[in-house]
């Protein structure tokens, strides 16, 4: 089979019409990491007629993948957006939803897909569409993307939504918290949470090392996170539910036009994109 990229090796997995939208299926397989193994799903939903400036990558929480943003018969959050005109791109984790399960799943941390999955992806995102696309992630996704531009990716517009991570949680400077969390993430190779999808245990403790007085908010190989933050703190919008919005945005130096408090399922979506949102 031909591949549908001159990147890497790209196969289009299915490709249906359903409601007047176009489902296309890739799978991706970069072989850039240790584990090659790795094939990254990404579906790619829009109409006949493309009428945003942007194309949006969606970029899941832990434990879920992509129907988080998408119900049967093209409803959610990705529905409503093809219906606006947008080209909506719905990343699975590597070993998540359409994703195939890699022979290494130990190594499936943020770190990981962040140094080898998303160039990736916004790699081949780019040659579909001419240009990269801006970025909606939710919660642990958003740590994810952070990790990528922390490796070098510039994004042109971003949407963290119930972002729960960043930056480091100062809880952790309470003497032995940090020791706790770590002893109790040593026992099993999996996590259960909240969704359809387990973790494993390696992405979690990854997340410690940047909390308490001996932790640093860095990736695995020593970027610093924040300076990339910063860098698109312009471009970056950030959605939190009622009542919920972080007193840590100001050490961030977010300002209050850039920050929205709103139900998930009611996002004003064309006021928080502004950039994508323009017409072709």
């Amino acid at each position: 089979m031909k591949s549908s990229s001159e990147l890497f090796p790209v196969a289009l997995a299915s490709a249906e019409f359903k409601e007047g939208v176009y489902e296309d299926v890739y799978s991706l397989k970069p072989n850039n990491s240790t584990d090659k193994t790795v094939e990254i799903a990404l579906v790619r939903l829009h109409r006949e007629k493309i009428d945003k400036a942007l194309p949006l990558l969606l970029v899941h929480d832990a434990f879920y993948n992509h129907w988080q943003w998408l119900d049967y018969g093209v409803g959610g959050t990705a529905g409503e957006l093809v219906r606006q005109g947008y080209d909506v791109w719905l990343l699975d984790w590597r070993g998540h939803g359409l994703s195939s399960r890699n022979q290494r799943p130990q190594t499936n941390t943020l770190d990981t897909m962040a140094e080898y999955d998303l160039p990736s992806v916004f790699a081949f995102i780019e040659e579909r569409c001419g240009q990269k696309p801006a970025v909606v992630a939710r919660g642990l996704g958003c740590e994810l993307i952070s990790r990528a531009m922390a490796y070098g990716q510039t994004l042109p517009e971003l949407l963290f939504v119930q972002s729960n991570q960043l930056p480091p949680r100062r809880l952790h400077w309470l003497p032995g918290t940090k020791l706790i969390q770590r002893i109790r993430l040593l026992k099993g190779a999996w996590i259960k949470g909240p969704g359809e999808e387990m973790e494993v245990r390696p992405l979690f403790r990854q997340l410690l090392k940047k909390g308490g007085w001996f932790g640093g908010w860095k990736t695995t190989s020593g970027q610093a996170i924040r300076p990339a933050l910063d860098a698109h703190l312009d471009v970056t919008r950030w959605v939190f539910e009622p009542g919920k919005t972080p007193s840590w945005l100001k050490r961030l130096k977010v300002s209050a036009e850039h920050c929205s408090e709103a139900k998930i399922a009611d996002f004003d979506w064309p006021k928080l994109l502004p950039k994508a949102s323009e017409p072709v």
